[in-house]
Parts: structure tokens; C-alpha cells; sequence
């Protein structure tokens, strides 16, 4: 089993948010797979279900951000699954709109969401999948730009992107890390 845990934040406010690329992801996910998403464990939107003959569950904490990780410990645990098993989905600032970057045992570079993945982990050996949101506008903080919604420009980038994120997710679950670096990573700007 693989587990597939999209960040973000709760609540309405946020739904649209850059922050909230992972919860996307991870919605896009379950409607593909037909995996029905619901409060199954306290403080966590969740379910399983099936990816070709990889069997995975699909997860959105219900905590704030930087408590991510809480969720990610607990569903780990829950399901007797190794660091190796998580995959984390998020958005990241330093990657124009529309990259993806997958890796595995990299540091948080400075996404509260995925330190306290690491932390609750008492480690980074799990896989990641950033998504690029793009670089904030001068004089704008970065806090401000990721719970910023998507300019109306970029909402056919953003589908892309969740899009792009999601057959990759297959893709990894089929073929491996090496396969979806090679194919993703050559990619500098979104097609």
C-alpha cells in the first residue's frame, strides 16, 4: 500500500489557495480512482481504494499546515506502513507554475507542512512531489502569496498542473522514481 498524502489547509477560505495544490492533487486523485474521500480517523479527510494492482490511500489532514505531520505519523502507524511508503504532495514556491519535482530524502526547504513531516518521521525518507505555484511578486511575502487564490491567468495553468501532478502519481506507482524524474524533471516549463 502506498500512502498519498495531499498538504494544505482546512476550511472554505483556503479551498483555492496555492497552499492547497496538494489537497487538489489528492482530489483529482480520488476522483479517478473513484476512491470516496471522508473524515475516516480524527483530524483527517481520507480513503482507499485501488491504482491499476497498487492498492493506496488517499489522505487530506484536517489540522492546520505546520501539523501535517501529526496526520502523516498516524496513518503510517494506522496502517502499518514505512517512510517509504508516503508520498507528500505540495506546493512549492521555488519551482515556476506548472513544474513538478519528485524526490525523495530532501529537506523541507523551508514548506512548514513538510518539516512537520520530518519531524513527526524523525526523518525526510519518504517521497515528495512538489508542485510548482511560482515565485511571489515583489513585495509580497511568501506567507501571503501561498494563501493568495489563483490569478484568473493562471487558473488554466493551475488545471494543468493538478493534471500533470495526478498522471505522474500513476505513472510512479507503475513504473518507479527514476521514471517519472527522467519524464518530469526535462520538463522547465509546463506544456
Amino acid at each position: 500500500m502506498k500512502l498519498i498524502l495531499g498538504l494544505g489547509n482546512p476550511g472554505s477560505t483556503y479551498v483555492s489557495t496555492r497552499h492547497n495544490i496538494g489537497f487538489l492533487v489528492v482530489d483529482c486523485l480520488a476522483e479517478r480512482w473513484k476512491i470516496g474521500l471522508k473524515e475516516r480517523y480524527k483530524q483527517t479527510e481520507m480513503g482507499s481504494g485501488m491504482c491499476g494492482d497498487v492498492e493506496v490511500a488517499l489522505a487530506k489532514p484536517l489540522t492546520w499546515m505546520n501539523l501535517s505531520g501529526t496526520a502523516a505519523r498516524f496513518l503510517l502507524k494506522e496502517f502499518g506502513l514505512q517512510k517509504e511508503d508516503l508520498i507528500v504532495v505540495h506546493d512549492d514556491m521555488d519551482l515556476p507554475l506548472g513544474v513538478l519535482r519528485w524526490s525523495v530524502g530532501s529537506g523541507a526547504g523551508g514548506h512548514n507542512g513538510v518539516q512537520s513531516v520530518i519531524e513527526q518521521l524523525e526523518g525526510k525518507d519518504f517521497v515528495r512531489l512538489r508542485c510548482g505555484v511560482g515565485r511571489p511578486p515583489s513585495r509580497v511575502s511568501p506567507a501571503d502569496y501561498v494563501l493568495q487564490g489563483f490569478l484568473e491567468e493562471e487558473e488554466v495553468p493551475k488545471l494543468a498542473l493538478v493534471k500533470s501532478a495526478a498522471d505522474s502519481t500513476e505513472e510512479y506507482l507503475k513504473f518507479g522514481l527514476q521514471w517519472v524524474q527522467q519524464k518530469y524533471h526535462r520538463l522547465e516549463e509546463p506544456s
